[in-house]
């Protein structure tokens, strides 16, 4: 802990404050509201410094558990400096809060108390103002050696990534996998073919590199695919091959190549865009976006945000969510691993075995589970893991082990599972931040025509009209249609003309 000397309370400490950055730079600034002396208040500074905004506890009925809140973000971003702009103002059960919650969020994180009345008398390297921490020393700095202690925040660097709007790429033709590439070399210019090509090719190596480590043994060449497999492929397609696509038309050159190596191995990849509607490629990409992990950044409850955020990864609704323990959960986020063993719970009111309809939802929630505990982890996106790492240390910090669930009853965690709760939670997280989640929706939509008209059960593949088969002798001949008959001239469907 340092008490930095702003007698002066220059405005050049302010602009400094401000180019440190915030908690995406690993920094958080406190700024105490002026004339509250109560901790309560403070915590809910906190939950400022955080990125909430200021109204956001109260509007999710939670401001007794600001200071919970606010520690388990700042743990959840990886903060290891939280700068406390005129701690004069604070009182000594403030600061002690204050210092407790920087302890919390990370081992070794440094409070910075600018102090701004003035340190009289000026003793560089003993303890400060004598009503702050008691019995904690805090060593007395210059706003000079605090320039050169903690300096601005650098620029992010700029990623080398593929083009990211859907204005810098050119209209794609219609043509299936097979044709691909050829229709783009024959309507496309130079430039803007080897922009697709370049892509196409990197996306077909990368797919042959997976298919070469997942291995030949776990997918037995018998005309069928095993559950096992799909499950995972429906896992590498989200994380890794279509789904960090920053736009349609990228997503839509990476599943043409994803196909085309695919059928190399036996496999084929359909893609139904007609129900997906007038812009079909704009659907492909996942759903958990740096927009939307952003948004969810503003909620205080790390619950609510976390289970919002992955069934937005998942395409999936929460029935499988309290399944979830804290074992399964990297530290940093990046990861959950579900072991395939586990024993997950059926739905209440069908037999198992079931057939006919109620024999199509076992079958979907089956796929479902699949997709959650697969035997490779689900990867995270980079923006949307203080998320996960968020409520992993708001259920450490309340006391759980590594063998309860990660996501509780707030109420009644050992009796009463989380999925009404979180069901409710992430209907409203996600009517607040403005996202559309169609496999939430209630029973009348379960016939909607955005997909099909009849019932269907919800997967990330399922809801961009994605459909895995074999070929071969086992193959089921209504999977995967007869390829269709290419008019003289292109038909586009990304952005362009139609």
């Amino acid at each position: 802990m340092y008490v930095v000397d702003n007698a002066g309370d220059d405005l050049a400490a302010v602009r400094h404050i401000n180019a440190c950055g915030g908690p995406a730079e690993h920094r958080a600034v406190l700024r105490p509201t002026p004339g509250a002396g109560d901790v309560l208040t403070t915590g809910w500074d906190l939950l400022v410094a955080a990125g909430k905004p200021p109204h956001a506890a109260r509007r999710e009925h939670v401001t007794a558990l600001s200071w919970e809140y606010g520690q388990a973000w700042l743990a959840g971003s990886g903060v290891t400096d939280l700068i406390i702009d005129r701690a004069h103002l604070l009182t000594r059960d403030q600061a002690a809060a204050a210092a407790a919650a920087a302890a919390a969020a990370k081992a070794g994180a440094a409070v910075w108390l600018l102090w701004g009345t003035g340190i009289d008398p000026y003793t560089p390297g003993y303890d400060g103002a004598p009503h702050l921490v008691a019995g904690a020393r805090t060593q007395v700095i210059s706003l000079w050696e605090f320039y050169q202690r903690l300096p601005a925040a650098a620029p992010p660097l700029p990623a080398a990534a593929e083009p990211g709007e859907p204005d810098d790429w050119p209209p794609l033709p219609a043509a299936d996998f097979p044709t691909f590439l050829a229709a783009c070399r024959r309507y496309l210019p130079r430039r803007e073919f080897a922009q697709v090509a370049r892509l196409y090719y990197d996306t077909a190596e990368a797919a042959d590199a997976w298919l070469d480590t997942y291995g030949a043994p776990r997918d037995p060449r018998d005309g069928q695919l095993t559950p096992r497999f799909e499950a995972a492929t429906a896992g590498w397609l989200r994380d890794s091959a279509i789904g960090p696509a920053p736009c349609g038309p990228a997503a839509l050159v990476r599943l043409r190549a994803v196909q085309a190596a695919l059928f190399v191995r036996a496999i084929v990849l359909s893609w139904r865009p007609g129900p997906l509607g007038p812009l079909p490629a704009t659907r492909l990409p996942g759903n958990l976006t740096s927009q939307v992990a952003g948004a969810l950044q503003t909620a205080v409850r790390t619950d609510a945000a976390a289970a919002t955020a992955l069934s937005a990864h998942l395409n999936q609704g929460p029935a499988f969510f309290g399944l979830l323990q804290l074992s399964d959960v990297a530290p940093d986020g990046s990861a959950i691993r579900v072991p395939p063993g586990r024993a997950r719970p059926h739905r209440r009111g069908i037999t198992p075995g079931a057939v006919g309809w109620y024999g199509q939802v076992l079958e979907a929630d089956e796929r479902s589970w699949r997709e959650l505990a697969t035997a490779e982890p689900i990867l995270i996106p980079a923006h949307a893991r203080p998320l996960f790492a968020a409520h992993l240390a708001y259920r450490r910090e309340s006391g759980a082990a590594s063998t309860d669930p990660y996501f509780a009853h707030p109420r009644d965690p050992a009796n009463k599972p989380a999925t009404d709760v979180l069901r409710a939670a992430i209907r409203s997280t996600a009517q607040r931040i403005g996202l559309d989640l169609p496999w939430l929706h209630g029973d009348d939509c379960r016939y909607g025509a955005d997909i099909g008209l009849t019932w269907r059960g919800h997967s990330w593949p399922g809801e961009r009209g994605l459909v895995l088969a074999r070929t071969g002798p086992g193959q089921d001949q209504t999977i995967t249609p007869p390829p269709p008959i290419l008019p003289a001239r292109p038909q586009w469907i990304s952005d362009g003309p139609a």
